[in-house]
């Protein structure tokens, strides 16, 4: 894949400060994008900027609550000062647990608001500005929850099956302008997030030796290959990709128990 086609662009990253996130921050600082690293948690923001120092690259960090719509448009009015708009990703998420009636008023909310309304809110903010900048790419992170998932996630599981529709639609709105949006269902990657809910279950080296073997690669995925994902979706070779779900669990989903 030619890396040309981001050099010196602007890429939007909210949730960049830890995870999946932080990853696809890193992988387009090393293919010489400008990253903006959008995320609520300030610590988490700081180190990953310093990542990106490191790296030789350009960038910057803006504190941002995704589902806040005034902080959404500062964020977008800062990184504009960067550049043209053209790439962003949606990696801001919850991890949370649940039945139908554990679940409480208060989580449902919370984890639609930041998994499923802040995609929604970002991205009516952004599309006019990559359309105004000649097109680009959107990248959601959904999950393999989306499309099959375990017991006591209902609304995770919930907001990550309404990413995918979101994105379907925001891909056959917008392919016309040059704005290709696409999302990626993650399986299991080690992140502080699959360590929380991999701690719920047990000793937390064991749990991930445990669900690595499941996987017929046999073992998790890391942050990096979902970044990498991300930069395939971004970048010119797959404007022929519009509105898809990729799903990237290492062969999880394709066994019959």
């Amino acid at each position: 894949m030619n890396k040309h086609w981001i050099q010196d662009q602007v890429a939007i990253v909210c949730g960049g400060g830890s995870g999946i996130g932080r990853a696809i921050v890193l992988e387009a600082a090393r293919n010489g994008a400008k990253v903006v690293i959008a995320d609520i948690q300030e610590t988490a923001g700081r180190e990953t900027l310093e990542l990106v120092r490191q790296l030789g690259a350009t960038g910057t960090f803006i504190p941002t609550d995704v589902t806040d719509p005034p902080a959404i448009a500062e964020m977008a009015r800062q990184a504009s000062e960067l550049g043209p708009i053209k790439y962003l990703a949606n990696s801001a998420g919850l991890q949370t647990y649940g039945t139908a009636e554990t679940t409480t008023e208060k989580l449902w909310d919370d984890t639609l608001d930041v998994n499923l309304k802040s995609m929604f809110l970002v991205c009516q903010q952004l599309i006019p500005k990559i359309r105004e900048n000649g097109g680009g790419g959107i990248v959601n992170i959904s999950s393999v929850q989306g499309l099959r998932c375990q017991k006591n996630v209902l609304a995770y599981a919930t907001s990550k099956a309404a990413v995918i529709g979101m994105t379907r639609s925001m891909g056959l709105d917008h392919a016309a302008e040059g704005i290709y949006v696409n999302c990626i269902c993650p399986g299991a990657i080690d992140t502080p997030l699959l360590r929380y809910g991999a701690a719920q279950h047990g000793e937390l080296q064991t749990i991930l030796k445990e669900w690595g073997d499941h996987h017929p690669i046999g073992r998790i995925g890391q942050p990096v290959e979902i970044a990498r994902t991300a930069m395939f979706l971004w970048s010119p070779d797959s404007n022929f990709i519009v509105g898809q779900a990729i799903v990237a669990d290492g062969g999880l989903g394709s066994i019959i128990l």
